[in-house]
């Protein structure tokens, strides 16, 4: 099976972002996205938005168990959606309709990865394996053609412990915010180096004009595919703007517009909860009342005056 890189995604994205603008760059119209630093804080504060809710006991850094606990329960969620039955075990057929569920409600997805799988089936490389055959038994360790929950559970241990022990580097135990920020620094490097070896076809230690083209040209073959709806072998103008729209559309779902309600917005405004947005009124316990009333008593008549025989 052909292997596509972290680097030849980004490629193959940079291609359904440039083919579109190329072929209207004569207009000279800026398209309506955000800007690269933009994205860049986005992606940041996803970031610290899930370190803040992995972060438990808020010490400002994550245990080796705090960072098991929210992949356990990042990963547990997808398990769980899959389990129609809830029986604790996923099938083959539960997670191919899982799959299909995922990429009809993804259309960008779906085009990309069909256009993953016609290229492949082009290829003259005889030994193709099915990409989510290979997942499914990466997860099953006992070869049951099934996913139980606890295979699920040792692949996030055994995957996190394995992250964690790299990123740690200054080994106690804990990582800081910065370890996190070298570690995703440290996986892009990685990525890059894997691409190239991939790229060096010869194993010479560098890439010739012939490597690189391939490996530039491949990725630029499935993005031409994506953007080519009707397979004709030819973008049209329809083509470019519908894929041009699929793009804006995926990148603004990435963006939160910040609620008139929330405490930011109310802090600089100066306006209560109320006068934001509408605050309902949930109902309590007991109608209202945190106990129940008792019967009123008589009052105690005070016992007579006198000398007590």
């Amino acid at each position: 099976m052909k292997t596509y890189t972290f680097s030849s995604i980004c490629v193959l994205s940079l291609g359904l972002l440039a083919v579109p603008g190329a072929l209207r760059a004569q207009e000279h119209r800026t398209m309506d996205m955000p800007s690269p630093m933009e994205t860049v804080r986005l992606i940041q504060n996803v970031g610290r938005t899930m370190f803040m809710a992995a972060d438990v006991n808020h010490d400002g850094m994550l245990s080796q168990k705090e960072a098991v606990d929210a992949n356990n329960t990042l990963i547990g969620g997808f398990f769980f959606q899959a389990d129609k039955d809830g029986n604790g075990v996923v099938t083959e057929q539960e997670a191919r309709e899982m799959q299909e569920t995922y990429l009809s409600q993804n259309a960008w997805m779906r085009s990309i990865v069909e256009a993953l799988q016609a290229q492949q089936k082009n290829s003259q490389n005889s030994n193709r394996t099915d990409p989510f055959q290979s997942f499914v038994a990466l997860i099953d360790s006992n070869n049951d053609k099934q996913v139980q929950a606890s295979e699920v559970r040792e692949l996030v241990q055994t995957t996190t412990q394995s992250i964690f022990a790299a990123a740690d580097t200054n080994r106690d135990g804990k990582m800081s915010p910065s370890e996190i920020n070298a570690a995703v620094a440290g996986g892009a490097r990685a990525a890059a180096q894997f691409g190239f070896q991939q790229a060096d076809t010869d194993n010479n230690g560098s890439l010739s004009r012939a490597e690189y083209d391939k490996a530039i040209l491949e990725p630029a073959h499935v993005a031409f595919q994506v953007i080519d709806l009707n397979h004709d072998g030819q973008i049209s103008q329809q083509e470019a703007d519908q894929t041009e729209r699929m793009v804006i559309t995926q990148v603004r779902m990435f963006q939160l517009p910040e609620p008139a309600n929330s405490p930011t917005n109310l802090i600089e405004s100066g306006k209560l909860p109320e006068e934001a947005a509408q605050v309902p009124t949930f109902a309590t316990p007991n109608g209202g009342r945190n106990r129940q009333q008792q019967p009123a008593q008589p009052a105690q008549q005070p016992a007579p005056r006198g000398r007590q025989r």
